[in-house]
């Protein structure tokens, strides 16, 4: 992403840049409006040759080609979404003098070893001799040549402090947010007739996971759990939205194959059909960071079940879900325990006090902590006052 940002005018210029594209053969800039335009970049023909100087050129490719449409002069700045831009902004600090913002939305450690810090212990990030401290020293590059930082959690702010020494100064930490007008809570004959017309009885109860299927979700704890309840009640229904390990998770279903629901991949409007019928939502992530699912729960007033995590205990406290513990071995493997997992779910299920007690800060939360509003707010702020430090 590449914005022209014009405060004295009131202006911003924005140039969304897909590269890496394998659908599209020719470099193209697409006229959106007088503020938006769309830039291009088709994948390397030889994609499969992946290296460091490979991606070096690539970069320069990538480069040169945005000189032609990004001007050297004026209140510009670059804003890197991705983990592995570190080629393209070495590229960028070459070439512009304009600041770089780099978005930080995960961590390769947390995905390399599943969030067990303790094996971060005795890498050598400066001088890397294998795949992981290779992998691990460029994105702790890739920050230090960042002239400023956006984190969606604090718990990543700090980790980028502690961890790969960057200035916390230069970090600052804007959580995700929705514009809540696009969601809405239906009565309950909506509720009913939809239920209905989704396969569902009216007496069944549905438990909702939404998000990528992966062993970093918990999914297969919840998948454990989840077949733990149905020894106790009859009518749970479980519905898995998402792609991902689909093949792995229904190995471990060996007595719920008719009570369990696999969708994969769907709309967006259809997601959010299966939210205004979910009594209960599950997270139990071993990492995430500030997950888009969690809020649309949040503004369907969906009670909440979310693993205690650094991440996700930023979003809410005890009083509005429940919170399960990790089990964290003595080398630092995390776990959860299946039965808790069960029983809070069933409490929710089976409370329609507690459950309402729990969503009933929810509307007021998706109307100002979480809405696209506050983002955009405090997107502002950051970026005006990146400017006014370029200026000085």
């Amino acid at each position: 992403m590449v914005n022209s940002f014009r405060p004295r005018v009131s202006r911003a210029l924005t140039f969304p840049v897909n590269y890496k594209n394998s659908e599209v053969n020719e470099f193209s800039v697409e006229t959106i409006s007088s503020r938006y335009s769309k830039i291009t970049i088709p994948a390397p023909r030889y994609s499969s040759v992946q290296n460091n100087l490979f991606e070096k050129r690539y970069a320069s490719v990538v480069v040169n080609l945005l000189t032609g449409v990004i001007p050297r002069n004026g209140e510009v700045f670059f804003q890197m979404n991705y983990i592995d831009d570190l080629p393209i902004i070495e590229k960028l600090k070459e070439t512009y003098s304009h600041p770089i913002i780099s978005v930080v939305h995960f961590a390769q450690w947390q995905q390399i070893f599943l969030a067990n810090k303790q094996k971060l212990k005795g890498l050598n990030l400066d001088d890397p001799t294998n795949n992981i401290e290779f992998t691990l020293s460029r994105e702790k590059e890739m920050y230090k040549l960042s002239d400023y930082i956006i984190s969606v959690t604090r718990y990543m702010k700090d980790f980028l402090t502690d961890e790969y020494g960057i200035n916390p100064d230069k970090i600052a930490v804007v959580p995700n947010g929705l514009d809540y007008s696009r969601y809405n809570v239906v009565s309950q004959e909506e509720r009913k007739n939809l239920k209905e017309r989704l396969g569902f009885g009216p007496d069944e109860k549905i438990i909702i996971f939404s998000g990528r299927v992966d062993q970093c979700k918990g999914i297969f704890f919840l998948i454990d759990a989840f077949m733990e309840e149905c020894k106790y009640q009859d009518n749970l229904r479980l519905v898995i939205i998402g792609q991902g390990d689909i093949q792995d998770c229904m190995k471990r279903t060996d007595s719920s194959f008719g009570k369990i629901a696999y969708t994969g991949f769907i709309p967006l409007d259809k997601v959010m059909d299966f939210y205004k019928i979910a009594d209960v939502g599950v997270v139990p992530s071993i990492y995430d960071h500030c997950p888009y699912t969690v809020l649309e729960m949040i503004a369907h007033n969906i009670p909440l079940i979310l693993s205690r995590i650094y991440e996700l205990n930023e979003l809410l406290d005890d009083n509005q879900c429940i919170f399960i513990d990790p089990i964290v071995s003595e080398d630092g493997e995390m776990t959860f325990d299946i039965k808790v997992i069960a029983e809070s779910i069933l409490l929710i299920i089976n409370d329609e006090k507690r459950a309402k007690a729990i969503t009933n800060l929810y509307p007021e939360f998706i109307r100002t902590r979480f809405s696209s509003q506050r983002v955009a707010n405090e997107m502002h702020a950051v970026l005006k006052s990146i400017c006014v430090t370029v200026e000085t």
